[in-house]
């Protein structure tokens, strides 16, 4: 069968593992590696060193898939440069580009999609696709639990690795701007502060939702460099979007009411925000009604809040979930007329629009069997790589018949 080729995937040995699965049943896999990471981690039955600069990126990945008559591309994060050229790449060559993520739904899933990912998908997220679709019955079927010390691992490894084989690759970029010692003391600093918080946050759950229960608006934040935030967004920086929050909160809430801003619990050992949002609740007039925490359950969180305002993180799924006024400053696939708000950020304060639970579980189901894998990238991998497979057939198979009718009609050429 024609080829596939694994561009970067998620640190540890997932993208490995699919390739070992593919090959064993046929499809000849490809591998290309654009550092030690990479290389630590990849496998396929044939593998390439990316070396080159960015800017020929294009030209050497097209050559690449004429020559080893590639019919499909995966990839981990559809918005890092080298994926993003790749998209372009496939699109003009008629191949086919598979983005994995984090999954839609957490924390039992991965996301799978064709095209990409969130506001890139491909699926058609209007409500009626939605309320017209007929469900296949599928359910979730594992439990996946936590998985911070298995990410934690391989990206400490990942990242030694990068590292080790610096000078082999010394034209890559990577996608964060971080050098790897600075990405090693983040997570440090991560395992530091996890300890931490679990110590200083021990009762703040209970005595927020005792005091405040249905009196605060919760706003989650994302990852500094998310790139929801970057590309599907208007937000500069996670500063602006934090300033303007408590500023509208400031101008248009209801006096007995809080607002609860949540550090993202990937980026604890990266960034705090503490001392800005002290200064912007102040300078703004709230200074005692803005709390800023860490490490607090979600699930209850959501059980107690009065709305939950977002750029675009899945969180809003979550909320929507627990029945919660949502709105989101950003492009988000769940953004959709009668979920979440969809006036301004001013109204909402005082008049969020309810969620229709009839539209939002037609969604879940939509969701999730439209784009979700049961499992995870770093736990249960050999029941995850089954179902990825399984996804893409399809889209293989007709790819190889459309080869196979090319061939087919040169040689009837030929022969005449």
């Amino acid at each position: 069968m024609s080829g596939v080729v694994f561009l970067q995937g998620p640190h540890g040995p997932f993208f490995a593992c699919c390739a070992r699965y593919f090959s064993a049943r046929g499809i000849e896999t490809h591998k290309i590696n654009f550092n030690g990471g990479d290389r630590l981690f990849g496998w396929a039955a044939h593998q390439v060193d990316y070396v080159g600069g960015q800017a020929g990126w294009p030209e050497f990945f097209a050559g690449y898939l004429r020559r080893n008559d590639i019919r499909a591309v995966i990839v981990y994060g559809d918005c890092r440069y080298y994926h993003r050229k790749a998209r372009t790449v496939c699109d003009e060559m008629g191949v086919s580009f598979w983005a994995c993520e984090e999954g839609y739904l957490r924390p039992d899933f991965v996301t799978l999609e064709q095209g990409g990912v969130n506001a890139f998908s491909g699926v058609d997220w209007s409500r009626d696709a939605i309320e017209g679709y007929v469900p296949h019955g599928r359910s979730p079927s594992i439990k996946v639990g936590r998985t911070f010390w298995q990410r934690a691992r391989y990206a400490i490894c990942y990242y030694f690795a990068v590292l080790v084989y610096g000078l082999r690759f010394n034209h890559y970029r990577h996608h964060r701007p971080r050098a790897w010692w600075q990405e090693a003391g983040c997570w440090l600093r991560s395992f530091y502060r996890k300890g931490l918080y679990r110590i200083t946050e021990r009762n703040y759950t209970k005595a927020l939702v005792q005091r405040h229960g249905g009196e605060f608006f919760l706003f989650p934040l994302q990852t500094a460099d998310d790139f929801q935030i970057r590309e599907h967004s208007d937000v500069h920086s996670l500063e602006d979007s934090i300033r303007d929050v408590i500023a509208s909160f400031a101008l248009n809430a209801a006096n007995k009411d809080i607002l609860v801003i949540k550090h993202h619990p990937m980026d604890r050992g990266f960034c705090h925000y503490g001392k800005f949002i002290q200064r912007a609740a102040r300078d703004s007039g709230v200074d005692g009604r803005v709390a800023y925490c860490h490490d607090l359950h979600l699930p209850t969180l959501l059980d107690h809040a009065k709305g939950v305002v977002t750029i675009n993180s899945t969180v809003g799924i979550s909320a929507l979930l627990h029945r919660v006024p949502t709105i989101t400053l950003g492009r988000a696939l769940y953004d959709i007329p009668g979920m979440t708000h969809q006036g301004g950020l001013s109204d909402f304060w005082t008049e969020p629009e309810p969620v229709d639970m009839a539209l939002f579980r037609a969604f879940r189901t939509y969701l999730y069997e439209q784009t979700q894998l049961d499992g995870s990238f770093s736990k249960h991998i050999d029941f995850t790589v089954p179902q990825m497979m399984a996804r893409m057939l399809p889209s293989l198979k007709a790819a190889q018949a459309s080869v196979d009718d090319a061939v087919s009609v040169d040689d009837e050429v030929l022969a005449a």
